[in-house]
């Protein structure tokens, strides 16, 4: 498993945390598209309700003749509705040779954004600001690079943990170039930079805390995944933004980028008047040739208005970026197309969506989630019927710090699972975690248990004429969660940890030594997650014991054993007394798994063994021995269903 897939899984389990049914369940979500299908020549986010301010732009022939275009006004455009946050820090651009400006603020919904001016040796200043929880679960990632054809020298930096004390840049050969961690007073990351031969690019970053443990690296590729090879040198359009043509095995490919942070990526058809890119805060994307300008009118008064280029690549097709007047990519927008005449060649409206999609068949009352109802973009919950298995349950808005907001649905509910969500509001401030998931009838009581111990009692929502209620509880923000437990209607207690299969990286933080297992697996168990590591790497991990429980009390006849595969070897626990695990998959492969006790009294056997080739882990069966032959338990997994539906949140 790469960083990338690992990153993937993270934002999958954020968006909604389940006991899987398979162990496999994320790659059917990484392989399902999202409910929300884009138009047909525009590719929109998510849309809330809006603010009535109109700020016109005007960007004359894509060359960002915005009316602020030196350092201080940059910046006071960029903090016209934000708050600083923490001190501000100047840094030598070794590209430019110019300083780099680089604070923190909070955003008109309250959650933290890091923000940049770029000074140039030649051409104008621009800045931005991106989301600063991007990647939520993270140790230390990329934010931007001065990486740019013709400079000798660049550096790529980004955000931090508070705990974190060193960073280095790693090349793809092994090389490493250390890097520079300083912290900003009031702010709520640390900031790293690494300076390096532009003739040696970084392709990860090494991170360490501050007393000098490992902790792990992080993909150059949450800043740029592009592959393939480019065709030609980028070209600028404004405020920085630039586009450059890769060749793909699918052929041609258009990245758009700033600051050398990845914007959008397209395939360059002709077809459509225009396909613009939904980014929070920039205008891109490609036009029909014939098409020189194009407009964007915001819900909220605002507009832009953007010449196109044409391109040089002879693709037969326009081009064009710009800083966008909105910053909400969940905002409703027309977006209008015009020839070198000023005739009208295309049009399109994107309405703002804060309910279910029109195609949805909404069974019930939509309604608001308790506990979002002042964020400045409540989130809304309902049933739909759209599948032959039952109702799913969705959601839609909430203040979520990315381009695609929060949007999903999930079914596993109704086959013995217990998912959930969670919601971060930032204002009222301080703000607030909220957790929700749909209930069956025999579902008594949930109390949310934090890490101390302390149970929070979750309360019961019915929608009017809705299929089935719904439970959410509140916590301040920040506050941990370690899980859930679930009281239904004669069995018992049901434990739901709250955790994410990325979380060995946070374990790796735990002062207790990991157990080592066969085939170079590793673990560890901390509240809420069993970490694994495949030969020092992090791998998936599972759910691990609530505060004050024990592994063996998330094991039932249900569920006799908690698995998953990582890049060549299948792990996990199961009961004690568990001598050997053997796996039968579809296609005729068996493996044999011996076990060793685990060494932290959590009442189960941990198992490994390398991964068996021929066969398909979706259709297997896994039986448990004791050290006599006798055959404990048996777990078939479940045929693959329907699972949740989610959008992932983007590179920040």
């Amino acid at each position: 498993m790469n960083d990338l897939e690992e990153r993937l899984r993270a934002a999958f389990d954020a968006r909604a945390r389940t006991f899987e049914a398979s162990p496999h369940a994320w790659t059917r979500l990484q392989s399902r598209a999202p409910r929300r299908h884009p138009a047909r020549w525009l590719l929109a986010a998510l849309p809330v309700a809006l603010l009535a301010v109109f700020v016109p732009v005007l960007v004359n022939g894509g060359l960002g003749r915005n009316t602020a275009t030196d350092p201080t006004g940059i910046y006071q455009q960029l903090m016209k509705e934000r708050t600083p946050l923490g001190e501000q820090v100047t840094v030598g651009n070794p590209s430019e040779g110019k300083p780099l400006r680089i604070w923190f603020a909070k955003a008109k919904l309250g959650y933290p954004q890091v923000c940049y001016v770029v000074e140039r040796a030649a051409g104008e200043p621009y800045g931005a600001c991106v989301d600063a929880v991007g990647w939520k679960y993270a140790d230390a990632w990329y934010v931007g690079s001065t990486l740019r054809d013709g400079a000798a020298t660049a550096m790529d930096w980004g955000l931090a943990l508070q705990d974190v004390g060193a960073v280095a840049g790693v090349t793809k050969g092994g090389q490493e170039f250390p890097g520079t961690v300083r912290s900003l007073d009031g702010a709520p990351y640390r900031l790293w930079t690494v300076t390096y031969p532009s003739q040696e690019p970084m392709s990860k970053i090494r991170i360490s805390d501050v007393k000098g443990k490992d902790l792990g690296w992080w993909s150059r590729d949450g800043l740029a995944a592009t592959t393939g090879q480019p065709m030609s040198a980028p070209m600028e359009l404004s405020q920085g933004i630039s586009v450059r043509p890769y060749r793909t095995k699918d052929g041609t490919q258009l990245t758009w980028s700033r600051h050398g942070a990845e914007l959008s990526s397209q395939v360059p058809l002709a077809a459509s008047p225009v396909v613009m890119s939904p980014q929070r805060d920039v205008i891109v994307g490609f036009a029909r040739k014939d098409v020189a300008r194009v407009e964007v009118s915001f819900d909220s008064g605002r507009s832009a208005s953007v010449e196109t280029r044409p391109d040089p690549w002879n693709l037969g097709i326009t081009l064009f970026g710009a800083t966008s007047p909105s910053d909400d990519p969940a905002e409703g927008r027309r977006i209008t197309a015009y020839d070198a005449s000023g005739k009208q060649v295309g049009r399109y409206d994107e309405p703002a969506r804060t309910s279910p999609d029109k195609a949805d068949k909404v069974v019930g009352e939509v309604m608001t989630l308790p506990g979002t109802e002042g964020s400045g973009r409540p989130v809304r919950i309902w049933f739909t019927q759209r599948s032959s298995e039952g109702n799913e349950f969705c959601f839609t808005g909430g203040p979520e710090p990315n381009d695609w907001g929060m949007t999903g649905c999930f079914i596993e509910y109704l086959h013995g699972a217990y998912p959930f969500h969670q919601s971060t509001t930032y204002l009222p401030d301080p703000g607030a975690d909220t957790y929700f998931g749909p209930a069956l009838e025999d579902w008594e009581s949930i109390d949310a248990v934090l890490h101390d111990g302390q149970r929070v009692r979750a309360s019961f929502l019915r929608g009017t004429g809705a299929p089935h209620p719904v439970w959410h509880v509140s916590v301040p923000r920040g506050t941990e969660v370690g899980g859930f437990i679930v009281k239904v209607k004669g069995k018992p207690d049901k434990q739901v940890p709250n955790y994410y299969k990325g979380c060995a990286k946070q374990a790796a933080r735990s002062e207790i030594a990991p157990q080592t297992l066969p085939a170079g697996i590793t673990a560890l168990v901390v509240p809420a997650c069993a970490a694994f590591w495949e030969n020092g790497e992090a791998m998936p991990a599972l759910p691990g014991p609530l505060p004050g429980a024990r592994l063996s009390d998330l094991l039932d006849a249900e569920l006799p054993v908690r698995w998953i595969s990582g890049k060549t070897a299948w792990y996990g626990y199961a009961p004690a007394g568990t001598a050997k695990v053997e796996i039968r998959m579809k296609g005729g492969a068996t493996a044999t798994a011996e076990t060793v006790p685990d060494s932290w009294g959590q009442g189960v056997t941990l198992f490994a063994a390398p991964t068996p080739h021929g066969g398909d882990f979706e259709t297997s069966a896994l039986t448990g021995y004791d050290a006599g032959g006798k055959e404990l338990w048996r777990y078939e997994v479940p045929r693959p269903r329907a699972v949740a539906t989610v959008t992932p949140a983007p590179r920040s």
